[in-house]
């Protein structure tokens, strides 16, 4: 793996209902859907993975969309896939980079 930093950047998406969606930012931005509500926040980089700040979101109600990536706390790349972690460090999701 290279950097992270290099790394994270990008839009990474899901293919389930909803379309998951995450666009990190080279200056820390980090944005997309939890493929129900818009969802923005913040991340650092931190040894092999970035973490994210707490989401702001939209509070929509949504029927047969599971919202797990609102959840997330840190996002590990690894290639052309990133796994997605919650606060208590379990992976919750996986996205994939969209080229």
């Amino acid at each position: 793996m290279g950097n992270v930093q290099e790394d994270i950047v990008g839009t990474w998406r899901s293919e389930e209902p909803g379309a998951p969606e995450l666009t990190f930012a080279e200056d820390g931005a980090v944005s997309g859907t939890d493929g129900c509500n818009r969802i923005v926040s913040r991340y650092t980089v931190a040894e092999d993975r970035a973490v994210i700040e707490a989401f702001a979101t939209t509070k929509m109600a949504c029927q047969g969309v599971d919202t797990w990536l609102g959840a997330a706390s840190e996002a590990v790349p690894d290639g052309t896939e990133l796994q997605i972690l919650n606060s208590g460090g379990d992976a919750i999701g996986v996205l994939e980079r969209v080229e």
